[in-house]
């Protein structure tokens, strides 16, 4: 067992009552640690959003339509197949979160690649007005990550009633639930044919009430309940 690892596995030793953030992290914790018979419960992360509306003055004004993603910019993120997505689009996709430079030089000849280079802003971190802007204005979102154990920007997109485009790994389809659409491969002509269907689909359906009542389903208001009901189990 790694040092890393080890160290988790005294915490567990001591604990009374484990929680991991959604199932695809409590598989993980069942298949590298011990935890005898002490229980193990899912509650997701919780998330309430924060709206500004009268704001209007973000860090950058896109000029026309666009895509928005959100996180710390590492290769885990897969942001750089993201850009695949505005060839033949009129579409600017602007990424926002602090960046690895390595990691942003391959987004950004991932982009020059396509002829889209002119196109693809990487603006730094954000504060809470202009994510607001970004996630209230976009034409979608797009969060194509290999690698989360939760995924709290997903719920902030549904939250305003945005098409989330994710990948299916790690925990993001228990996150989407059926009212995303899902990146199975990453291959170019494949995401496009998703997203073009997927567009299609949230125009046609309109389910913007429906997102919403899913991100509200994320409210600590609930999640805090959910917590609450263990610790009192535990001093019963």
């Amino acid at each position: 067992m790694s040092g890393q690892l080890a160290k988790v596995q005294r915490m567990i030793n001591k604990a009374d009552h484990l929680i991991t953030i959604s199932n695809y992290v409590k598989e993980d914790v069942l298949q590298h640690l011990e935890i005898g018979d002490t229980p193990l419960s899912v509650i997701y992360n919780g998330c309430d959003v924060k709206s500004f509306p009268s704001f209007n003055a973000p860090l950058y004004r896109p000029s026309r339509p666009f895509l928005f993603t959100i996180g710390t910019i590492l290769p885990k993120k897969n942001f750089h197949v993201i850009p695949r997505l505005l060839k033949d689009t009129d579409y600017e996709l602007i990424i926002a979160g602090n960046a690895n430079t390595t990691y942003q030089k391959q987004i950004l000849q991932e982009a020059a690649a396509y002829g889209v280079l002119d196109r693809v802003k990487i603006i730094g971190p954000i504060d809470e007005k202009s994510k607001y802007w970004y996630f209230s204005n976009c034409a979608a979102f797009v969060f194509p990550s290999i690698a989360e154990g939760f995924g709290i920007p997903v719920i902030e997109a549904m939250h305003y009633g945005k098409p989330v485009f994710l990948s299916d790994k790690t925990s993001l389809p228990e996150i989407g639930g059926n009212l995303a659409y899902y990146f199975e491969n990453f291959d170019p002509a494949y995401m496009r044919d998703v997203f073009d269907k997927g567009m299609a689909h949230y125009e046609a359906t309109q389910p913007m009430a429906a997102l919403k009542k899913h991100a509200d389903s994320f409210r600590w208001e609930e999640i805090g309940g959910q917590y609450l009901d263990i610790y009192r189990s535990l001093i019963a």
